[in-house]
């Protein structure tokens, strides 16, 4: 196994705060690459006042920022800004998530990034980019979630548009930032050349949307809301089992409706829906809600280990529905070392996800034997002044007494 990672010796300078942009930058410096926060006044990233928190640290902020650096740096201040050109020099990548133009108003956008270094890397995320009708517009993910179509799609028929759990709009734009920063990186080694792009919130959301937006080009008509099911499949749910626990099961193909109907004792219903014929996979689409009963009084009847042993005999795709609490001690995830524990000065002991990234020849991501911690506001400004910048004492003491170095 090498111990150096894909991404060692890439640096980047980190503007980004709250989610999507840390997100991000989280996945960069899993890969290896040093990922060095730039935090303004007066409380830097607001995560780090984030729930859950003890002893007055916030586990959202460790959850996103672990292993990176921190500059308190005024970018409103004169000196601060001349200081960040200069760090500006030293970095691959500079990664912001401001609204759009927020870059711009304090004389740091791209063009002028560019100046100080031509080969650097921009990488921007807003909700909706920095051009089309809604650049504008304040964004957070609920409203990405909403004016991407997601929330049309998500809920059950007959009841309000429903969001996701977790901030699916902000992750995906993290994912397609990071995408982006490793492709421009690629195209640097080729051409020696940097880039400025860019990762829209709401363009995010409208390309994991599936088949719905060709299916509405083609058909006129937006899918409705459909809750757990798939017109693709029957039965396709999550079912009640007897033992107080729920199954998700998703059965394609009329081989497997018949033999599960024909086990629980509904010939007759096997009867009516055999065979793979246009309209009869119609049928069972259009009925899917009585088969899905049907299928459910019998899983009541059955406690969660016989239906999955059931099911998997048959090769049907089905998994019981987990917790995260449930999750922390499931053991297929602890053999994939996707759940650290983590001891943590402030937080006491803790557990948090690892990249989902495997490289077999490499170490990524979380070993067993590391323990990253996140940064304190600060900790690492006269690191980075100093052994970065080259700056003397005298001359990073006079940019605390001007307001450039703020903590």
């Amino acid at each position: 196994m090498n111990d150096l990672k894909p991404l060692s010796g890439v640096r980047v300078l980190d503007l980004t705060w709250v989610y999507a942009g840390p997100f991000a930058t989280m996945l960069l410096r899993d890969l290896g690459a040093d990922v060095v926060k730039v935090e303004g006044p007066p409380v830097g990233d607001y995560t780090r006042t984030f729930p859950p928190m003890r002893n007055s640290w916030s586990g959202y902020f460790y959850m996103l920022n672990r292993g990176k650096k921190s500059v308190a740096l005024n970018l409103k201040n004169a000196r601060g800004k001349q200081v960040f050109l200069e760090m500006v020099k030293h970095f691959d990548v500079v990664a912001e998530n401001f609204v759009a133009g927020t870059m711009d108003r304090l004389g740091l956008g791209y063009d002028a990034i560019k100046q100080a270094n031509p080969r650097i890397i921009y990488a921007s995320i807003s909700g909706f980019g920095s051009f089309g009708p809604y650049s504008n517009l304040p964004c957070v993910d609920p409203v990405a979630q909403a004016m991407g179509g997601l929330m049309s799609m998500t809920g059950y028929p007959d009841m309000p548009p429903l969001k996701t759990g977790p901030a699916i709009a902000d992750s995906l734009a993290g994912l397609y930032l990071a995408v982006g920063i490793l492709a421009a990186l690629r195209s640097r080694e080729q051409t020696g050349e940097g880039h400025k792009l860019e990762v829209s919130m709401m363009d995010s959301v409208f390309s994991v949307l599936e088949e719905s937006v060709i299916r509405a080009s083609m058909t006129g008509n937006a899918l409705p809301a459909r809750g757990n099911t798939d017109p693709l499949g029957a039965p396709w749910d999550a079912f009640p089992t007897k033992d107080g626990k729920w199954l998700m099961v998703c059965v394609l193909g009329s081989d497997k409706f018949d033999k599960i109907f024909r086990h629980i004792g509904r010939h007759d219903i096997a009867d009516k829906y055999k065979g793979d014929e246009e309209e009869i996979i119609e049928a069972r689409s259009r009925d899917l809600l009585l088969i899905n009963q049907a299928f459910a009084e019998w899983t009541k009847t059955q406690d969660s280990r016989e239906l999955r042993n059931f099911l998997l005999e048959l090769r049907i795709p089905c998994g019981e529905v987990k917790d995260v609490v449930e999750l922390l001690d499931d053991p297929h995830l602890r053999a994939r070392n996707m759940v650290v524990d983590i001891d943590h000065p402030a937080l006491g002991r803790v557990k948090t996800f690892n990249l989902p990234i495997r490289f077999f020849t490499s170490n990524v991501g979380i070993s067993p034997q590391d323990k990253p911690m996140d940064p304190d506001i600060g900790q690492h400004s006269y690191e980075v002044l100093h052994d970065l910048l080259g700056l003397e004492d005298k001359d990073i003491e006079v940019l605390r007494s001007e307001g450039a170095i703020w903590a």
